[in-house]
């Protein structure tokens, strides 16, 4: 809303309003028109009887000339002089008076440029929550109609999920009886399996002290490792060291490098005559170890070929002992499997009647879970009747709250449409007035518009909630027919309990005689199956002990042929290394002559070096320190190398213990071995039923999971429309409350409008004073 009121200002003044209002420029010329001028000339109230004659040709000059001379006018105002003052005081007051009123039209025009920037804001709000709410409510919409067709799917699938429980139940109880034999022969697998238990925590009490070992072992090697990373840090320092010395070195004069040169050559001589001695000596050395080494591989190939020959002996021996071990093992087994198969004979009658009385039970049980069905039904179905009671209860006031909250709507709009009849009859008045009538009028209409919106939501509401109504009242119908059918249900069922519970008390007598026979049988097993495993035992041994005792031939052979080997390829490195050594003894010879006369050059070139020398002696110095550290380092190492290898011993010690640990649990494994091959037979059964079995399950579990998967998603749709209606909710109260603020702004910036224009009236009116003042000051204080 903009106002704007025009008015004449005085010269050389001028007002303005901002915010797109209209600006009204006032200014009026020191000289004036002859319509301003048109009347008979008067004179001032003071001393009207001296200056009339003056104010007479002012008055005069200007309404013919149009202008007055300055002499004419100086006159008038020295006449005029006291009445000039007076005005001029007088217009200064008004002046004063106009700023104040321009004061107050300025900060009132602000406030309405501030309710209208609010306004115009509250607009964007208003539509930006009208865009949010439609958006909610289509939301709410779309999320209802998933919610009723997830309901539907999960329907269906729980009809699936009934079918496939009716198909599944029949193989399950074949699958079980199967699994009960199983778990009888592993009953039997579980004395060896004991056995075997034991000697696996030996050979893991073994593993863990060998672990122990390794560690320790570790650990030496660990020190080793650091004091060989100690010795290449020295050694790196070392050479650090030896570098600095060359450096000093490098610096000597001529002379240096010339004995440099000579001592580099002795040095090259002594390495080689070093080289040849320690290659002579070493031939030397050589030859000594390979006599040695000779003598002990002759050794070694005679010890191996006794020891081939005893193994063979014992080999033959065991052999015998055997054979008479596995005679006396089958007869047992014989005598075995005779009561075995009474077992389970009388085994299969009891299953048949196991089946006959589990068939009973299950037939009680579940006519038993189908009356707890029945009856948890019946609580479901009447809880939701009284849910559904409660909701028709809560349903029904909100229809009589938004049926009240109508008719007080349609009341308001009766009432503004009066109203507006009533001003829009009224004519006449001033344009003030009319304004303020028309604001009015424009008020009512905008308030009725709203109430008109308000009354069809509301209706929409009634609407809404009838509907609602009805379908409760259906539901409530359909549930007492559920509730009176369900009820029926339960009366047949439980007169079917009596007869089932008497079938299935026979059935179990019959079990328990037959479970008394298959005792007894039972009873005798145990003294035969002792005696096949003592049996079996003595020929595990036998067999273990032969199987060990062939085992280390070949290693024995092989020890007998890698020690003739030995002996013939020491003969033949001990003839070589004599054959070389007259070569070797040549060359040393020869080396250590031209070492001394290299060493007479040398001497003459030593005297020149001497101050050079001093220069270098810190540096060795350096180095000869690092090299004692370094000496030292080294000497620790034997030690903690000895610690890792006595570890590294012990840890192969404990390996072949455990090795001889594992032979026995082969044995073991080999008992446990025979009873699972019985109990894979009947787990062949056992899969066959499994492979019935299993794609009922899967179909099963996969229903289940379509049942899971749709009672989540219906679960997550109910929770989005609860939330979506309380988002909706308060969208519509938020809207509310935006086009409240919005009317009392309107109403505001209404009642500032008419503020501005009574301030702009009374500044105009002193205006047109200061204009007045302005003329008879002009014309030297005469009035026109």
């Amino acid at each position: 809303m903009s106002v704007s009121h025009h008015f004449v200002a005085p010269s050389d003044r001028s007002f303005g309003w901002a915010s797109g209002r209209a600006v009204a420029v006032l200014a009026v010329s020191a000289v004036l028109g002859g319509a301003v001028l048109a009347g008979p000339a008067q004179a001032a109230p003071v001393s009207a009887t001296s200056s009339s004659g003056i104010c007479t040709g002012v008055v005069n000059q200007t309404a013919h000339r149009g202008t007055v001379q300055q002499n004419l006018l100086k006159a008038a105002a020295k006449k005029n002089a006291d009445q000039i003052a007076t005005l001029q005081a007088e217009k200064a007051a008004l002046a004063k008076k106009a700023e104040e009123l321009t004061a107050k039209i300025t900060a009132e025009q602000k406030a309405i440029a501030d309710v209208d920037a609010k306004d115009a804001q509250l607009a964007t709000d208003i539509q930006a929550a009208e865009d949010e709410m439609a958006a909610l409510t289509t939301e709410r919409t779309e999320t209802a109609d998933a919610v009723a067709a997830a309901e539907k799917a999960l329907a269906e699938l729980q009809t699936q999920q009934s079918n496939l429980q009716e198909k599944l139940a029949p193989v399950e109880a074949d699958l079980k009886a199967a699994q009960q034999v199983i778990d009888g022969l592993k009953e039997q697998t579980a004395g060896a399996t004991t056995d075997a238990a034991a000697k696996q925590q030996q050979i893991d009490a073994a593993g863990t002290e060998l672990a122990t070992l390794q560690d320790a072992a570790t650990t030496a090697a660990a020190a080793v490792a650091a004091k060989n990373e100690q010795i290449d840090a020295t050694q790196g320092r070392l050479t650090t060291l030896e570098d600095t010395a060359a450096k000093a070195g490098a610096a000597v004069s001529t002379a240096t490098d010339r004995v440099a040169a000579a001592e580099e050559e002795l040095k090259r001589l002594e390495g080689a005559g070093t080289a040849a001695q320690a290659d002579l000596e070493a031939q030397q050395s050589r030859i000594t170890e390979a006599k040695a080494a000779l003598a002990v591989a002759q050794n070694d190939a005679r010890t191996a070929a006794d020891a081939l020959a005893a193994q063979q002996t014992e080999i033959t021996r065991t052999q015998g002992e055997l054979t008479a071990l596995q005679d006396a093992a089958k007869t047992a087994a014989d005598a075995l499997a005779a009561q075995q198969e009474q077992v389970a004979a009388a085994e299969r009658e009891l299953a048949a009647l196991g089946a006959t009385a589990k068939a009973a039970a299950d037939a009680a049980a579940a006519n038993q879970a189908k009356i707890a069905a029945v009856g948890a039904e019946i609580l479901e179905i009447q809880n939701d009747l009284e849910a559904a009671t409660a909701q028709i209860t809560a349903k029904q006031a909100e229809l009589t709250k938004a049926q009240e909250e109508l008719k007080t709507l349609q009341t308001r709009k009766a009432e503004l449409e009066k109203q507006i009849a009533d001003l829009e009859a009224i004519r006449g008045g001033s344009p003030t007035v009319k304004a303020e009538r028309q604001r009015q009028i424009d008020a009512y209409k905008a308030e009725l518009q709203t109430v008109n919106t308000q009354i069809s939501d509301k209706s929409t509401q009634i609407s809404g909630l009838q509907g609602d109504l009805t379908t409760l009242q259906s539901q409530v119908s359909t549930l007492s027919q559920q509730l009176t059918a369900k009820q029926q249900e339960s009366a047949a069922l439980q007169q079917q309990v009596a007869p089932l519970q008497a079938s299935l008390t026979a059935a179990n007598t019959a079990v328990a005689t037959k479970q008394t026979e298959v005792t007894a049988l039972q009873g005798k097993l145990p003294a035969l199956r002792t005696a096949v495993a003592e049996a079996n035992t003595a020929v595990t041994a036998g067999q273990a002990r032969l199987s060990a005792l062939e085992g280390s031939l070949p290693a024995l052979q092989e020890a007998v042929t890698a020690a003739d080997a030995e002996v013939a390829e020491q003969e033949k490195l001990l003839a070589d290394l004599e054959a070389a050594l007259p070569g070797l003894t040549d060359g040393a010879e020869a080396a250590q002559q031209r070492i001394a006369e290299q060493k007479t050059v040398l001497t003459g070139l030593q005297g020149e070096l001497a101050e050079a020398t001093k220069d270098l002696e810190a540096a060795d110095a350096a180095v000869a320190a690092q090299k004692a550290e370094l000496a030292t380092l080294q000497g620790d190492l034997p030690a903690l190398q000895a610690a890792a290898d006595d570890a590294a011993r012990s840890v192969a010690v404990k390996q072949d213990e455990i090795t001889a640990l594992n032979t026995e649990m082969d044995a073991l494994v080999a008992e446990v071995t025979a009873l699972n091959t019985r109990i894979a037979a009947k787990e062949a059964e056992v899969l066959t039923l499994q492979g019935r079995v299993a794609p009922l399950l899967d179909q099963l579990n996969k229903v289940n999971g379509e049942i899971s998967a749709a009672e989540s998603q219906l679960k997550t749709l109910q929770t989005q429309v609860t939330t979506l209606d309380g988002e909706v909710t308060a969208a519509q109260k938020k809207l509310a409350e935006l086009q409240a603020v919005k009317k009392q702004n309107k109403d505001a910036i209404s009642a500032q409008a008419a503020v501005v224009n009574k301030l702009e009236d009374q500044l105009g009116a002193l205006q047109q004073q200061i204009k007045a003042i302005d003329s008879t000051i002009a014309l030297g204080g005469c009035v026109a």
